[in-house]
């Protein structure tokens, strides 16, 4: 009896006469249309959360001020970090200091920091841009209103405890400015600034940004289920059309030992 259930296997020839037939190529044209709409469906769910991934990184990457992202005395935090902001007051000349040891295309200098008093009468240290030395031209802060724009950036978190000397500074950071208690934590690096200035000190490329807008995983997920219930139709079609040829075999072999 088992020597005739081991030979009652379907063979790929019985698999595709059976499959062949016209009540089975229903089943097969019924099972792709499905197998097709599950598709349609996962790909929609694919392409949605692609619509919602771009329009919150668009939102992310419209400037806002800078006075609304963080509370004053508040550290920023990681989803603000690369922010681009805008920011409108007044250079305070006397407080700025030089970043040294910087590099603009290989060749050493300087940064420009300059810290500007907002509307709300609290500072932000602003990152003007690179030049040779501390007397180069352009390192002088212009006066009167400044609107600008940038990117909110962290403390440098590197050379901690060291002390400048003079308006030099080893660092962009809290303790190394000492703007006082009305200066909010981070910095802006300036991109552009209106009215425009000439000479300026030459703008430092933006880093990449290291927050980012969390992935639509709901869309995405419902996408991979539309794609696996697709899956699930050909191994189901695949499944049964085994079975029948093998329940049909093992009938033909019962009878034969019968």
């Amino acid at each position: 009896m088992n020597q005739f259930r081991q030979m009652a296997k379907p063979t790929a020839n019985e698999l595709l006469r059976l499959a062949f037939t016209p009540k089975w190529l229903l089943r097969a044209g019924v099972g792709v249309l499905i197998i097709v709409g599950f598709i349609f469906l996962g790909r929609w769910q694919w392409d949605r959360s692609q619509d919602v991934l771009a329009q919150e990184q668009a939102a992310l990457a419209q400037p806002v001020v800078v006075d609304g992202l963080n509370p004053l005395g508040s550290d920023i935090t990681s989803d603000t970090v690369g922010r681009a902001v805008t920011a409108q007051g007044t250079f305070v000349g006397s407080q700025q200091r030089f970043v040294v040891h910087r590099e603009s295309n290989g060749n050493p200098g300087v940064w420009v920091v300059t810290p500007l008093r907002l509307t709300d009468g609290s500072l932000i240290a602003v990152m003007r841009g690179w030049l040779p030395t501390v007397t180069s031209p352009g390192a002088s802060a212009p006066a009167g209103l400044i609107v600008l724009q940038g990117t909110l950036q962290a403390d440098e978190s590197f050379y901690k405890g060291a002390k400048g000397t003079g308006n030099t500074v080893p660092a962009i950071s809290q303790d190394t400015l000492n703007l006082g208690p009305n200066a909010r934590w981070g910095y802006i690096r300036m991109t552009s600034q209106q009215p425009q200035v000439q000479p300026a000190p030459i703008p430092v490329p933006v880093p990449p940004a290291q927050g980012s807008v969390p992935f639509p995983l709901q869309n995405f997920f419902y996408a991979i289920q539309w794609w696996v219930f697709a899956l699930f139709i050909v191994g189901a079609y695949l499944r049964w059309l085994w079975l029948t040829i093998k329940e049909s075999s093992d009938s033909e072999h019962d009878g034969a030992v019968d």
